[in-house]
């Protein structure tokens, strides 16, 4: 390998993780190099020693690529200055750093080359806080440097180097010398081959317990990720075998071992052994017996029904349907109630009425509830009554994992009725935390479409409430809502039934054909345009995508209709974060859940200012100002997936839908796409791909025991 040694002069690159960085260098001789790094990005001013080696890139020339990257301690007061502002330390800005500087002049070089800089607590006229920050800084960055060369000499990347330093501090090394597989614990995105890198570099042996416990783990916890509660024990072992090239015999022990010590659970079930993570478990089984418990209660409303569905249908100017009639007595007459219907067919009426026939009874203090803003909104709008995201609703713990909450079975919610809509998309922990926190004499009723996209996370809730037959439930299949030339609902229900819609270039479901991943691009961005002209409100046009990633993704999309309809001009105010410009006027998505800020993954806003410190973001219900820190957690948001738009709905929603796509092409995620439209659906793409999505159904099946745990099969 080659070694490159100079100042960095400008980060020009930094993607959303911080794992990959673009950076220009000045050597020595004040030659400029454009260098690339798969590590954390360094800061302007830094004195860098690279190792890596040199490339030409087809598009951008001479680079140099380096594969490891060392901060180098400074050896002139210019440098040092720089180094010590780009520590970060609260409170130390260069007034505070010249104080240093003049104190101890040219010996602070000796200071800072030490490995316990402890001089530097003597400063007059500093804080003592910032010292002792700089001190631990100092003494942070040492260690650094030392954790950087471990996992280099395993032949690892440093980047996780300052992560596994927050996580252990100066035991990090230690920690990963008697168990590699701890790596993973810092970052749930470490892959399980990266620890194995690392074990085989420290001599530990392939067959060694705790590579072959770390690997069920790690399996274990990505089936988790992929939608299933549990996993046969032979499928597990499988998989596991695979993971490390064989010792299926060993595997098999250790997994009665972690059995034994309880870090993993089984349930035995028609003759099959099933295993949970223990959280997965737990939020299982309890989660069906509350369901039974609720079910178990026998109180039940005096209404009279029939005279208030008379009296509910004059008010509207409606009739209601025959199904939609036994819903509301369904939901009256049973302390859990299951609606579940497509498009139109009458949900958002059913809950306006179970409402109002609720606020005539002494069961009236009523929870309206939904997975997202946007679905809590419109209920609001539809119910009058004022409804909250479920999250909200019980209020999660700042600090804690994604399902721990204020509201709990220790302190419950105060509510005599709970409503939940867009249940599609809650996932058996959701669920779980939902039914902990509800009195015992509440009535629940759940409304959602069970046709729509299964949630992120473990298991299928709806899905399995509907199948196992005992929870009291109305299905709704007459359409209601529906204008006549309006062809969304029907086109809706055609593409479910998995027949193709009908496809025309004009109306409320209009079809633009285009051939290419450049076409699609130009058109969205056209037809982008032209609903915004049409729209009061930009967060009521949305591009949905069927991926993320790639050429026609996502991310691909809304950079490219950012460049278009928000491009960079002097009086408009941006930012550059983590490689991303944001811009006044921009569209951006959280996703990630920010429990100070309260704001939620998949909850969009449009930028409306930019500081130094923080940028200003308006949100459908709220204006949010987002330190700059946090905003790493943000997206441009021009388009969205369909897996973020769920539990959401839109005036327009333009849908690219290319055969580039492949495997995304499937009938469940069209169908969702479709029905988070309300007024005009605009598919780009071809008929062919549609043709393939409505007559693919998703081959994924999701092992969960919940339906037979309620079924007192378990």
């Amino acid at each position: 390998m080659e070694t490159l040694r100079g100042i960095v002069q400008r980060l020009i690159y930094q993607n959303e993780t911080n794992t990959y960085c673009v950076f220009l260098l000045e050597d020595y001789n004040e030659e400029r190099t454009v260098c690339t790094a798969n590590l954390e990005a360094p800061k302007e001013g830094d004195d860098l020693e690279l190792s890596g080696r040199y490339i030409t890139h087809k598009k951008y020339g001479r680079q140099f690529e380096a594969a490891t990257l060392e901060r180098l301690k400074p050896d002139t007061l210019y440098g040092a200055k720089q180094y010590l502002i780009n520590l970060g330390v609260k409170g130390l800005g260069e007034k505070s750093v010249d104080k240093i500087i003049a104190y101890f002049e040219e010996a602070l070089l000796d200071i800072l080359r030490a490995e316990d800089p402890e001089a530097l607590l003597e400063v007059p006229g500093l804080r003592k806080s910032v010292k002792e920050e700089l001190y631990n800084a100092l003494r942070g960055e040492g260690l650094l440097q030392e954790i950087n060369r471990f996992l280099e000499k395993a032949g690892l990347s440093s980047r996780w180097s300052r992560t596994l330093y927050t996580t252990y501090g100066g035991a990090a090394i230690d920690v990963l010398r008697d168990n590699p597989f701890r790596l993973m614990e810092v970052d749930g995105s470490i892959p399980f081959s990266m620890c194995d890198t690392l074990r085989n570099s420290l001599g530990i042996e392939p067959n060694d317990e705790r590579r072959i416990e770390a690997a069920i783990l790690y399996t274990l916890k990505n089936i988790g990720d992929n939608g299933h509660s549990c996993m046969p024990a032979d499928e597990l072992i499988g998989m596991v075998f695979d993971m490390l090239g064989g010792f299926a015999d060993e595997v098999a022990a250790r997994l009665e071992e972690l059995l034994d010590i309880g870090q993993i659970v089984a349930t035995d079930y028609d003759g099959l052994l099933y295993i949970y993570s223990p959280n997965i478990y737990n939020a299982e089984s309890d989660a069906a017996y509350l369901t039974q418990n609720l079910m178990a209660d026998s109180d039940v409303i005096t209404l009279d029904l029939e005279s208030f569905i008379a009296g509910f249908e004059v008010k509207k100017g409606l009739q209601l349907g025959d199904a939609q009639k036994e819903a509301i007595a369904l939901a009256l007459q049973n302390k859990i109630s299951l609606i579940t219907g497509g498009p139109g067919t009458g949900k958002t009426t059913i809950i306006q009425a179970l409402v109002e026939a609720f606020q005539q009874t002494p069961q009236n203090r009523i929870l309206l509830c939904a997975p997202t803003g946007r679905a809590a909104k419109r209920l609001t709008e539809a119910t009058g009554y004022e409804a909250t995201t479920i999250h909200r609703m019980l209020m999660p713990i700042q600090g804690s994992d994604s399902y721990e909450f204020t509201k709990n079975e220790d302190d419950l919610l105060e509510a005599d009725v709970i409503i939940v809509d867009e249940a599609s998309m809650l996932n058996v922990q959701l669920y779980y935390s939902l039914l902990a926190a509800i009195p015992e004499n509440a009535y629940v009723v759940i409304v959602g479409d069970v046709d729509q996209l299964p949630p992120i996370g473990a298991g299928f809730i709806l899905r399995d409430l509907l199948d196992s037959q005992i929870i009291p439930s109305v299905r709704l299949n007459t359409i209601f809502r529906q204008k006549e030339g309006n062809r969304i609902v029907t086109n809706a229900h055609e593409i479910n039934k998995g027949d193709m819609p009908e496809l025309t270039s004009e109306g409320e479901f209009r079809f633009v054909e285009v051939h290419s991943v450049t076409d699609m691009m130009h058109r969205v961005v056209a037809l982008y345009r032209e609903a915004l002209a049409e729209c009061d409100d930009e967060l009521d046009v949305q591009i949905i995508s069927p991926m993320r990633r790639g050429g026609a993704g996502s991310v691909a999309i809304s950079k490219t209709v950012q460049a278009a309809v928000n491009p960079q001009v002097a009086t408009r105010s941006a930012v550059k974060i983590n490689g991303q410009t944001y811009r006044v006027g921009d569209k951006v998505i959280q996703v990630l859940n920010n429990y100070e800020l309260e704001v939620f993954n998949g909850e969009i806003g449009v930028i409306f200012s930019i500081s130094k410190t923080e940028v200003c973001i308006r949100f459908m219900d709220k204006e949010v100002h987002v330190p700059m820190e946090d905003m790493s957690s943000f997206m441009l948001a021009y388009a969205i997936t369909v897996h973020k738009s769920q539990g959401s709905e839109y005036g327009t929603v333009i849908i690219p839908f290319i055969p580039t796509y492949h495997q995304m092409l499937q009938r469940n995620l069209l169908y969702t796409a479709v029905t988070r439209a309300r007024n005009k659906v605009i598919l780009v793409g071809t008929k062919s791909a549609v043709q393939r999505a409505v007559t693919t159904q998703s081959g994924t099946t999701r092992y969960t025991l919940f339906k037979e745990r309620l079924q007192g099969l378990i």
